[in-house]
């Protein structure tokens, strides 16, 4: 009796290796070459980074209020601040853009709150000018109502009791 063996390939031991072994280094090679290409690329020159913003902060240094948040309007740098609320003796930080020779303004509005009864409200304006490399930050409080009273300087607002 005799035996036919067929052959269906003729990838088979060190011939297979060889082709996978170029073919993954072809990949990572390919990888390297885009990346370096992308990599030379330059930044649009309208695109902001965390760089490129000015930190505000807000305090709360009441002993009983807390700040609920109910507007937030402005040019923020994203991720926009979602509401949230400062319980005493805590603070929440603002990110404005901020860019060469331009001006970004924000505003916040709060609500003073003892317990669950709102008790005033509070709106806060930002603003990030720059004239030049020099950036000249700003707060002012527009408007306020309730039990309480402030302090503001360059990027911060502190809220005291009255």
């Amino acid at each position: 009796m005799t035996y036919l063996s067929a052959q269906t390939s003729n990838l088979r031991g060190p011939a297979f290796g060889t082709i996978l072994t170029l073919f993954i280094l072809l990949i990572i090679a390919t990888s390297f070459v885009c990346s370096s290409t992308e990599g030379n690329r330059l930044r649009d020159s309208n695109s902001i980074t965390t760089q490129q913003s000015k930190q505000f902060t807000i305090n709360n240094q009441t002993a009983n209020f807390s700040l609920a948040s109910i507007s937030l309007e402005g040019e923020f740098e994203d991720p926009f601040p979602a509401a949230h609320i400062i319980l005493p003796y805590r603070s929440y930080n603002f990110e404005v853009l901020r860019k060469a020779f331009a001006t970004y303004r924000a505003y916040v509005t709060y609500e003073v709150l003892s317990g669950t009864e709102v008790v005033g409200d509070i709106r806060i304006f930002m603003k990030s000018a720059s004239s030049g490399t020099l950036p000249d930050p700003s707060t002012e409080v527009l408007y306020i109502n309730g039990p309480i009273s402030f302090e503001n300087g360059k990027t911060h607002v502190t809220v005291r009791d009255a």
